[in-house]
């Protein structure tokens, strides 16, 4: 296998298998992968998926892998490093990179496991393919400005992933139930997460053409949990993963998620999770040592 480290972030891999060649095994951080060519049978967390050229699958640091090959198989795998998540003493400007990266990519990263198998419609196939294959030659070539290009593109792939997630959950949630607008709520609330006059209950509404007791009421009987419940704890479980993969410090995280300070979140983190902030990050840090 060849690979490459882009600001010694991001690592771009061929591999070609031609038979089944490893047991289970989880990586440390997050994982990309796109089939080049090839079938056979993609095992995550003990569940089987037929895999053939041009499907794609996102794998985060909880999951187990493995492959079953049909007929011998090339990969384009994304390896995203623990220092894409980090702020790097020489440039000083990353903390902003880091809270952005994480803004664009978290609704894939909470919302993945969802979606069973390959994450890409047909639609988004051919886009996908172009891509990779552009992201592939930029890694070979090594032209002028190929790093920011390869940034650029990586990006796009994961904006990609992030709109099929999003249109495979509704399509499923509309097939279930199409009077039900719980998903189109919950997506709404997490895509804007960040802004607090846009989820205040009052413009949810609004944007939904309900009044503000109406659409509490239909939150409450639908999911068993207010909408302000359900904004606080999807705010702790991004708070979660940011402190797992990232070491923006808890002041940092505290200011994004529009707590007043980094004691008001420690104290609504220790309710929900009978913990500290502090001492959770502690927690995570013994378990990968």
């Amino acid at each position: 296998m060849k690979s490459v480290q882009l600001y010694r972030e991001v690592e771009i891999a061929i591999k070609e298998l031609r038979s089944n060649v490893s047991s289970p095994h989880k990586h440390h951080f997050f994982e990309l992968i796109y089939v080049l060519e090839g079938s056979g049978i993609h095992n995550i967390n003990d569940n089987n998926y037929e895999f053939s050229q041009g499907d794609v699958f996102l794998l985060t640091p909880e999951d187990a892998h493995t492959f079953q090959i049909v007929v011998p198989t090339r990969f384009c795998i994304i390896d995203f490093t623990k220092s894409f998540f980090s702020k790097s003493a020489d440039r000083q400007e990353e903390k902003m990179d880091v809270s952005e990266f994480f803004k664009r990519v978290e609704y894939i990263f909470h919302n993945h496991h969802n979606v069973k198998g390959n994450i890409i419609s047909v639609t988004d196939k051919n886009t996908f393919e172009v891509l990779v294959n552009q992201l592939i030659s930029e890694k070979e070539n090594k032209q002028l400005f190929n790093e920011i290009i390869i940034q650029n593109i990586v990006f796009l792939l994961l904006h990609l992933i992030a709109r099929n997630i999003q249109q495979n959950i509704t399509n499923y949630f509309k097939k279930q139930n199409p009077k039900n607008k719980i998903h189109e709520i919950t997506a709404y609330i997490q895509q804007n997460i960040y802004d607090k006059e846009l989820i205040k209950i009052e413009n949810i509404a609004t944007h939904f053409n309900k009044s503000a007791d109406h659409l509490s009421r239909y939150f409450k009987i639908q999911t068993g949990n207010t909408i302000k419940d359900y904004i606080t704890r999807y705010k702790l479980n991004l708070i979660q993963t940011r402190l797992k993969f990232s070491d923006l410090t808890v002041s940092e995280i505290a200011y994004e998620m529009n707590f007043t300070d980094e004691s008001h979140l420690n104290k609504v983190f220790k309710n929900v999770f009978g913990k500290t902030v502090t001492q959770f990050k502690n927690e995570e840090i013994a378990k990968q040592r």
